[in-house]
Parts: C-alpha cells; sequence; structure tokens
C-alpha cells in the first residue's frame, strides 16, 4: 500500500453487533444459537473471512486500515443483505437456519421484497432506527487483534473457552486438522509456501522443520499451540465490552447462562429461547462421564510427553475457568 494512500474508516449505520469467538469446537455455535433466539436478535451469520483478514495483517500481508474497513464493509453489507432475505441460511435441520430464529417470519417475508432503491433506502433507515443485535460467530479472532484492529475491541464479544481435552479430543477423533493441512475444499484457512513444501496457516515460519518431522499427534499439537494457547493469555479476560463463557458451565447452568447473555446484551428471552435451549440438549447430561471417555481416548492415543503437554495446557485452563467461571 502506497504511503501516500490512507483506507478511511466507514461509520455503521450502527455498531449494535457482538462478536463471538473462540477455537472450534469450543461451544460457539450453542452461544450464538442462544443469541439467535433472544428479543431484538437477528439470526447468526458466519464471516469466517474476516478471520484471515487479520492473519494476513499480522503477517504483513495487507495494510491493516484496508483490513479494518474490509470487516467494516462486509458488516454493513450483511446489516442490508440480510434484511433483503440474502445470504440467509433457511435449512431445515442446521441450527444456524432462520428457521430457529424468533425473527423467521420477518425473515421470509423480506423474500417478497422488490431489489430497488426505494426499498434499500427504508432497510437502511429502518436499520438506523431499530439498531437490533447482530451475532458474528468468528474464529481465532480477537488474539489476533493487534496494533490498529484493536479497534475491534469496542464491539461487544463473547468469548467461548473449553478444556483442552475436549477440544484436541473433537478435533483428533474428526481428524478436522488433517483436513485443514491437505487443504480441503470446505475448508477456509490457508497455506502458503516455504522451503518448497505447503505449510498450513498456523506453522509459523521458524517451526517448518519441526512440523515437517512432527508425527500426526505432533502436528494436532502445534496447532493446540498456535489456536487454542492464545485465548489463555491475560489480555484476553481483560479486554473492555467482553463476556467470557466455559462451555462447561452453560452445558450444567444453561438457564443461568442465558440470563447473563441477555444482561450483557441488554434483552430478553422469547419463547423461542426455551425452544433452542432443547434443540441444543441443554442441560447436557452425563458431562463427567463424557469427558472420561475423551479422557482416556487422547492417554491411548499419545505418548506420556504429548500427553503431559495436554495435562499442562489443562492446568492453565482451570486456573482460568476458576478465576472467571461460574
Amino acid at each position: 500500500m502506497s504511503k501516500k494512500i490512507k483506507i478511511l474508516r466507514r461509520k455503521l449505520l450502527h455498531n449494535n453487533f457482538v462478536f463471538i469467538d473462540g477455537i472450534a469446537k469450543s461451544g460457539k455455535i450453542v452461544v450464538s444459537s442462544i443469541i439467535s433466539s433472544l428479543k431484538d436478535c437477528e439470526n447468526q451469520s458466519f464471516p469466517e473471512r474476516y478471520n484471515n483478514y487479520v492473519k494476513f495483517k499480522n503477517l504483513n500481508l495487507i495494510d491493516e486500515d484496508l483490513v479494518i474497513d474490509l470487516i467494516l464493509q462486509g458488516m454493513q453489507m450483511s446489516m442490508i443483505e440480510n434484511s433483503l432475505g440474502r445470504f440467509l441460511n433457511f435449512r431445515k435441520h442446521d441450527l444456524s437456519s432462520v428457521n430457529n430464529s424468533q425473527k423467521k417470519k420477518d425473515y421470509y417475508k423480506s423474500l417478497n421484497i422488490k431489489d430497488n432503491d426505494f426499498e434499500t433506502n427504508k432497510i437502511i433507515n429502518n436499520l438506523k432506527i431499530k439498531k437490533n443485535i447482530i451475532p458474528m460467530v468468528v474464529d481465532d479472532f480477537f488474539p489476533n487483534c493487534t496494533g490498529k484492529l484493536k479497534y475491534f475491541n469496542n464491539f461487544k464479544k463473547i468469548i467461548t473457552l473449553r478444556n483442552p481435552i475436549g477440544i484436541l479430543y473433537e478435533n483428533l477423533s474428526r481428524s478436522r486438522v488433517d483436513r485443514q493441512i491437505s487443504g480441503h475444499p470446505w475448508q477456509t484457512v490457508f497455506h502458503y509456501k516455504k522451503e518448497n513444501k505447503k505449510i498450513p496457516w498456523f506453522v509459523e515460519p521458524k517451526n517448518i522443520k519441526r512440523f515437517v518431522s512432527s508425527t500426526r499427534i505432533g502436528k494436532y499439537l502445534m496447532f493446540m499451540e498456535s489456536e487454542y494457547k492464545p485465548y489463555l493469555e491475560n489480555k484476553i479476560f481483560k479486554n473492555k465490552k467482553t463476556q467470557i463463557f466455559f462451555i462447561e458451565d452453560i452445558w450444567k447452568n444453561p438457564k443461568y447462562s442465558v440470563d447473563l447473555i441477555c444482561k450483557f446484551l441488554n434483552t430478553k428471552k422469547t419463547k423461542s429461547t426455551a425452544k433452542m435451549l432443547q434443540r441444543l440438549y441443554l442441560p447436557r447430561l452425563k458431562i463427567k462421564e463424557t469427558f472420561e471417555k475423551q479422557f482416556y481416548y487422547l492417554k491411548n492415543k499419545m505418548s506420556k510427553s504429548d500427553f503431559e503437554y495436554i495435562l499442562n495446557l489443562e492446568k492453565s485452563y482451570k486456573k482460568k475457568k476458576n478465576l472467571y467461571g461460574l
């Protein structure tokens, strides 16, 4: 980017967004689905490209002012497009479907809106007045918001955390990271080329040799080190306008967790909220038994030193949960 050009930061129609952030399988979809059932809340969206924008900036591949405006541009357009019924999820069985939203009728009605300047301007004016809460689900976002990207700390955010035993189990047992490393078509992560090798995003250039020589388990641990560990840093817990949720707490006490979400977002439950809790199988039963299954699965799969790494990570997690959990 030429030093003579400065990308201007656009002003949103309103700032009533909430980011739901956390590593994959940490419980974001549980929180975002609950939010979508609350009063004056739009349906959840999943702007995966935002995750890559902030990482590209930290790799010095893109101007940070441009990153900010690209994300704001996406936020602005989604407000209008969703009001027109575009890019919404109408799939019957998806948790993120508008069919599970308390605004289901409004979304179906929006499909009949004609695409013209009059209707678009009417939508824009309504957005400025109503200022409904807009939940957006991101991955590995706020740990990477450094420098000017700290601007996004001005928005409300909910960070979801989960015991690393459960996170690693979910990823390893389903071969999620294997698909990301191989570049599966249905993945939004990126790779780079170094030393004539295809390297996944979570490996820093200084760790390429370690990655190449690592076992499958070793590669998963590098993934955990890159993607999970940053969420345990103190700066995450000290960010303003932030609500921390440990998913195990929501599983055990969903009603109290919903009350906390309502208070944080200054909204209320609807009839759809109780239905959503049922769809999410909340409260969860046999949490302890499920954890033991995951624990021994990993113990049997991993070497003693590798398993010790996860146990140490779990200790750090438990310290944070004791301080900030319910």
